[in-house]
This record gives C-alpha cells, structure tokens and sequence, in this order.
C-alpha cells in the first residue's frame, strides 16, 4: 500500500518560476522556495535554525499563474505532494524530492492594528486543476492583477 505524502510550507522564491511545455502543450512551472526555520534560542532572540530549499513543480492553470505573477523573493504557501525525485551528478546516482503541487498562495502578514489588518486585501490563493484537459499552451503575456480563473 502505497501513501501520499502532502506536504505544507511557507517560505520565498529563490529565483523567477521557469515555465515551461510538455510535447502535449502541458504548461508546467517549476521553481524552488527557501523555508527558513527560526527559532528562539534560550536568552529569548530569535535565531535561524537551518535552511530547507523544496524544487517545487505545478501545472496547467498553476503554472500559468505561478509564472506570470510570483516573482524572485516573494513570500508563498506551497502545498502538494512530496515525491521522489531521482537524477544523477558526475557519475553517482542521487534520490532527492520534490513537491507537485496542488495549490499555492501568498501568506499573510500580521500587521500593528486591527483596523489596519480589516482594510488590508486578501492575498490570492491559487490551486490546481489537475485532471483538466488540456487545450494546447496557453502563455499569460502580462502579469495579472489576479489569477486567470
């Protein structure tokens, strides 16, 4: 019996998302967000604890947006499922991971006051239509004010 390991986190973009397409016009995006672990050490400052870099991977409808509106040090919510990612470097086989993901969003940001936090926009939130069938590229020319869904 096989599981499905999903798999949440938050951290930022390392670089641009790559979008690219599969020889069935598939679109599919892939980038890689840094999740930095800080903790508070025991005089009570906070202090970075490591660092876990997740080669991420969406398609379709997620891909087009990731793409065409997520840009190198933004903030985001990945959410997917982690799988194995094998490849090999100078001659010695590798097993990595990788996340396919099923939504992505932009977190929010506590702010100093309520009335401030209550006029403050939604961040959008963006999953995948896996299983849609695809109807060739569909390439987003311009960033969007807001997903294209």
């Amino acid at each position: 019996m096989a599981t499905d390991t999903r798999l949440t986190a938050t951290g930022n973009l390392t670089a641009d998302p790559v979008l690219r397409f599969t020889n069935a016009g598939s679109p599919v995006a892939s980038f890689t967000v840094a999740c930095n672990d800080r903790r508070k050490n025991s005089s009570g400052q906070w202090e970075d604890a490591g660092t876990l870099w997740l080669r991420c991977t969406a398609w379709d409808r997620l891909a087009e947006a990731a793409a065409g509106q997520l840009t190198k040090g933004d903030p985001v919510t990945v959410t997917g499922h982690l799988r194995p990612d094998d490849y090999e470097r100078d001659g010695v086989r590798h097993t990595g991971f990788q996340v396919q993901l099923t939504s992505l969003s932009r977190p929010i940001r506590p702010t100093s006051s309520p009335s401030a936090a209550s006029e403050a926009p939604t961040p959008p939130r963006w999953t995948s239509d896996a299983g849609r069938a695809a109807n060739g590229p569909q390439v987003a020319a311009q960033r969007l004010d807001r997903p294209p869904f």
